[in-house]
């Protein structure tokens, strides 16, 4: 049996087991981090380079026979490639470039994201190997009690002014690289003495959201598209053939495509395709055999998205018996709403969403996610508590909560517990092969 469909066995096992306490429903793939999970993948980078970590590796036939002698490690992250849709664009495209991987004995398992599965909670995962719970970066839209603002965490700004500027809260004296809590992926090998090369996009290279995931990098580069992406990874590998490394390069631009036309849109499978192409042109084919040498190379996303057409918003404000309840707007995200409660107004809220709207949502405590290990396991940072809200509000299908009167223009949402925003790819191969 091939190795694939194992692990995603595993994974639909575990959820049912490991979350059984919450009663989440059937549909829902729960994070795995046990071993099946993108917070994993750093663990098993850290092991394969000779050190530990407080996170269990990938399950050891992932990575088994790929970690002999690995003398650097490149990690690419594409944003928002659900597992689904690149097993789409492989079987639609017999000269999509990552056959050329695959048929030199790579690695394609499933993976879950993180809960929440959006980018500030997973690739912040994926740049520490510790969970949300440990990290503390627990949504898009944060209640910072340190701070007193509902902030956007992408713009680092309050989440009523952000149009006007992004980065407010770095002005007002908030440090990015002292808000997340745990220790990054390259403070990790550190001890090892093996230095962390960063890629990403040239408009974010000096953002706050950048400055607080990757931390400790020894040096960051910028680039344009995917395309001298790949040109600027392979002369940087090149350049450093002779050390021990760990090299990550970040692509935003699926996350925007899947977002603006659709997760299932022929877009995505058009960027899947064109990344996949460069990938093999312009790295794979050209890649020096002194730097493919002991080089393990893994391709991951941080979560996948699913479509959300603006008929499936529900909207806050039409809802007055339960607006009246809260405090505030919800914090998190539409996929994965965190509610703040008025005081006794707990139950209230709980029962008008169970009764009037239980065939679009699932309610659930925070603090029984929090302690039920949905944001990992671990010690949770200091302000999770505070930052998760009174209950956490899960879309069933591709529904999702709005807080704003206007017509919601994003096609494509993450967030929730929904098999297309949970199970993303992971590649894996020698280059050495």
């Amino acid at each position: 049996m091939r190795l694939a469909p194992i692990i995603e066995q595993r994974i639909r096992a575990e959820s049912a087991k490991r979350y059984g306490a919450l009663r989440l429903p059937a549909e829902f793939i729960a994070p795995n981090y046990a071993g099946r999970s993108i917070v994993n993948v750093p663990a098993s980078i850290v092991a394969t380079l000779g050190g530990q970590t407080h996170t269990p590796p990938l399950d050891a036939e992932i990575l088994d026979d790929l970690s002999a002698a690995v003398q650097r490690v490149v990690l690419v992250i594409a944003d928002a490639a659900p597992y689904q849709r690149l097993l789409d664009a492989l079987a639609a495209n017999p000269d999509n470039g990552l056959h050329a991987l695959l048929r030199a004995g790579a690695r394609l398992v499933p993976l879950t994201s993180t809960f929440p599965s959006t980018t500030t909670a997973a690739l912040t995962a994926l740049w520490s190997g510790y969970t949300p719970a440990q990290h503390g970066f627990v949504g898009y839209q944060l209640f910072l009690r340190e701070y007193g603002v509902r902030a956007d965490m992408i713009t680092f700004s309050p989440v009523v002014t952000k149009k006007q500027s992004p980065q407010q809260l770095v002005n007002a004296g908030l440090a990015p690289d002292k808000f997340v809590p745990t220790p990054a992926l390259p403070h990790l090998l550190e001890p090892l003495g093996i230095p962390t090369y960063g890629l990403i996009e040239e408009r974010y290279v000096e953002s706050a959201l950048s400055r607080a995931q990757m931390r400790g990098v020894k040096a960051m580069h910028g680039f344009v598209t995917s395309s001298d992406m790949w040109v600027a990874l392979r002369a940087l590998i090149e350049q450093h053939r002779a050390e021990r490394a760990l090299f990550v390069a970040y692509w935003s631009a699926m996350d925007s495509i899947a977002h603006t036309y659709g997760p299932t849109s022929d877009a995505l499978l058009a960027e899947l395709d064109n990344l996949a192409y460069s990938f093999e042109r312009e790295f794979l084919r050209r890649l020096a055999p002194a730097a493919r040498r002991g080089t393990l190379f893994l391709l991951v996303a941080d979560h996948g998205q699913l479509d959300t057409p603006a008929a499936r918003a529900v909207y806050l404000h039409r809802h007055p018996e339960l607006w009246e309840r809260l405090l505030m707007d919800f914090a998190g995200e539409p996929r994965a709403a965190y509610l703040y409660c008025r005081a006794g107004e707990v139950e209230a809220v709980r029962e008008y969403l169970t009764t009037q709207l239980g065939d679009k949502f699932f309610v659930l405590d925070s603090r029984a996610a929090l302690e039920g290990g949905l944001f990992g396991e671990g010690t949770p940072a200091p302000q999770v508590k505070h930052r998760i809200g009174d209950l956490i509000v899960l879309p069933r299908d591709n529904y999702y909560i709005w807080d704003k009167d206007d017509t919601p223009k994003l096609l494509g949402r993450h967030g929730g517990l929904a098999e297309k925003e949970m199970l993303v790819p992971l590649i894996a191969a020698r280059l050495d092969a």
